[in-house]
Parts: C-alpha cells; structure tokens; sequence
C-alpha cells in the first residue's frame, strides 16, 4: 500500500504548477525601457496569468537591485537567472522561459 501513496504523492508534486519569474530592469531615464516592457507583457499576455510572476525593478529606486544581480546596462530581462540587455525579441523570451521551465523540473525532479 505505501506504494501508492508514493506515486499519489509524486503525481501532485508533478502536477503544481511551476511559476517562471521574470524580471525587468529600467530606470526613469532609460528611453528603451518602456518598449522592453511592453515586448514582455505582449509576449506573455496568451499565457495563463498565474505561470508568470513579473517583476519590474525601477534600479532609480532601488539601486541596490542592480548591484545586487549584477546589472549594469538597461533594459535587461532576466528570467531564470538568464539575462539579455536590450529590447527583447519574443522569439528570445519565449526560449528563455522554455529554459526556465525546463531547469526547474529538472531541479524539482532531483
């Protein structure tokens, strides 16, 4: 009997949904944040709400963000540890999420 129980357990683990967090990087000066940002929130926006968390950090605001991540040019996107400074092409972004998906079954399976 403990068997099963095993593999119910398993079955649930396997089927919590994995939320991909996304976060971006702009400032109040940056004149290609605002375009970054739209790109993401297009990009996104088919998706189920609850697969994504996305975070915008205002490094004006929070200097210590950057620092903290180690950003040094904006706009950058970063999602699962990943970044790309610049406008993102969605082509990138949707890569960049697949990736991260993949990393944390594979991470949540071990």
């Amino acid at each position: 009997m403990p068997k099963k129980r095993e593999r119910a357990a398993k079955v649930e683990e396997a089927e919590e949904p994995t939320i991909i967090e996304i976060f971006l990087f702009k400032s109040d000066a940056c004149v290609f944040c605002p375009r970054a940002e739209e790109v993401i929130r297009e990009t996104i926006e088919d998706f189920d709400a609850s697969v994504f968390k996305f975070t915008v950090i205002n490094v004006t605001e929070s200097p210590e963000a950057a620092e903290k991540y180690g950003i040094f040019a904006l706009p950058t996107v970063m999602i699962g540890g990943v970044s790309i400074t610049g406008i993102p092409e969605p082509e990138m972004l949707l890569k960049m999420i697949l990736g991260a998906k993949v990393t944390k079954k594979k991470g949540a399976a071990e």
